[in-house]
């Protein structure tokens, strides 16, 4: 994208920009570095000045263009409603048309042109969570035709930390009765990363690949426990007649269906974390509370932020990638609010989330259980 294009797509959008502030306290970024560039005004402001020709893109734009975490809370206290995430992503593409991004994102593209994973891994290995169930047939889940196909995503496929949710989705589904296959080795990228890059152009190919492969199986639903994967799938891929859900609002559906029931666990006080994808960002906030309170002897108290006011872990908009320190603070941030609750545990709905906060406590040797709703789940099905 040149400056021009950008001009036309973003200009009328980014003068609603009045520098308030009121952005400021619901950015994680500069709650961190404390400085304008890391604002979401100061990145508009930023924006502005490229388009009006004061400024010249650099390492400096670069910069602050790509600390970004895409979460999308200052939206929501924006007395102008400026769409300063879209903004931040076309701003992103502008930057790679001039050579001026972090390089590491090159990496990312390579891995996903060769081996259509984030990871760099075989993709013939996507599906080898499935050898943590035990005395299940080898690729037993992966079925040339079924109703549902349930799309694992990169993360869950190919780190160690995050394999347990497909396990606990997949005997979720069983439980239920759910004729669901998964994609296994066909299953590629969703190309959520390259959004983050600013190179979505460079989706194509993912894309094509995956709804081919919805329909070569014949099913009617897709679900997903990656929000990442359901927001892009949402909102970037043309599908007729498919169904799109979250892992939440498919297990919620289960459960007042009455094909999954739930037993009494021990007394336990959780926290709900939002994950940004899903909750702010896709508007799926009810549904992880309606299974969480239909589980018996569960209590869950509130986060002070939730739902569209919820706090980033620090996993998002390639944060993470780029600048590791940065996703860190911001995840710390997150686990100081989670233990202000004195909640027994966080639970969330997002395997990025999981990763991000609990690899943070462990590294700080911080007492404080995560998990994914999955898992909460199945520990408590009949």
């Amino acid at each position: 994208m040149n400056i021009t294009k950008l001009k036309k797509l973003s200009y009328d959008e980014v003068v609603k920009c009045n520098k308030c502030g009121f952005c400021l306290p619901s950015c994680p970024v500069y709650l961190v570095e404390k400085k304008e560039s890391a604002s979401p005004r100061g990145r508009n402001a930023i924006t502005r000045a490229v388009i009006e020709g004061r400024l010249d893109m650099s390492h400096d734009t670069e910069r602050a263009i790509f600390s970004c975490l895409g979460c999308g809370a200052c939206k929501q206290v924006c007395l102008s409603s400026v769409e300063t995430k879209d903004l931040i992503f076309r701003d992103r593409e502008c930057q790679v048309g001039e050579g001026l991004y972090p390089k590491i994102a090159d990496r990312v593209v390579a891995f996903l042109k060769e081996e259509h994973n984030i990871t760099d891994d075989d993709n013939e290995e996507r599906g080898e969570w499935q050898d943590l169930i035990k005395d299940l047939p080898e690729r037993a889940f992966e079925k040339a035709r079924a109703e549902v196909i349930f799309f694992v995503g990169c993360v869950a496929s190919f780190f160690p930390m995050a394999q347990n949710i497909p396990v606990n989705m997949s005997r979720i589904m069983l439980s239920a009765g759910v004729d669901f296959s998964i994609l296994g080795g066909e299953e590629w990228c969703c190309g959520f990363p390259l959004i983050g890059a600013g190179m979505p152009n460079e989706m194509g190919e993912l894309k094509e690949h995956n709804m081919e492969k919805v329909e070569e199986v014949g099913a009617k639903t897709v679900v997903f426990t990656c929000p990442s994967c359901y927001h892009t799938w949402k909102h970037l891929y043309e599908l007729n007649d498919v169904n799109l859900y979250h892992s939440s609002q498919f297990i919620d559906q289960l459960i007042k269906d009455g094909r999954l029931k739930l037993k009494k666990k021990n007394a336990v006080t959780v926290t709900y974390h939002d994950p940004c994808d899903l909750g702010r960002n896709t508007g799926v906030f009810d549904e992880p509370r309606n299974v969480l309170r239909a589980i018996p002897g569960l209590t869950l108290v509130e986060l002070p932020l939730n739902r569209q006011l919820s706090m980033c872990c620090g996993g998002g908009g390639n944060v993470e990638m780029v600048n590791p320190e940065l996703s860190a603070a911001i995840a710390q941030m997150k686990i100081d609010e989670i233990r202000s609750t004195g909640a027994d545990m966080v639970v969330s709905a997002c395997q990025q989330c999981l990763r991000t906060i609990a690899t943070r406590a462990r590294k700080q040797k911080i007492d404080l259980a995560v998990k994914d709703l999955t898992e909460l789940v199945a520990e408590a099905m009949e």
